[in-house]
């Protein structure tokens, strides 16, 4: 039952990435169980649930500003997109990441497609 929890978790999650509202009691609640349970099962299955999804959104978004619609967009409108509320976060976060700011990013994804 765990792995099918944690298959479920992830599933759900992938859906829900551009709420800001995203959290460990809003998904353990919709998934029946404590947020205690919710831990302790993804720890099994070797999964840090809140940096999967923040792994998951900053992949999202990096995607997304390299798309040619992605590049029309703002760099805090695609930040929003994919839940994060604020874009110094978001640029600081996706530094991290992937060693460049959003704005390179989209500056390198647009010279390789023109």
């Amino acid at each position: 039952m765990a792995e099918t929890l944690v298959s479920r978790v992830l599933a759900f999650v992938r859906l829900r990435l551009a709420d800001p509202d995203l959290t460990p009691e809003h998904i353990a609640l919709a998934h029946n169980v404590s947020v205690r349970q919710l831990y302790k099962v993804c720890a099994a299955a070797a999964v840090s649930l809140e940096q999967w999804i923040i792994d998951q959104r900053l992949e999202g978004a990096r995607t997304d500003l390299a798309s040619s619609r992605g590049r029309l967009r703002s760099i805090a409108a695609t930040a929003r997109a994919y839940g994060f509320q604020d874009p110094s976060d978001f640029s600081r976060r996706f530094r991290g990441a992937y060693g460049m700011t959003p704005r390179d990013w989209q500056q390198l994804a647009a010279g390789h497609t023109a």
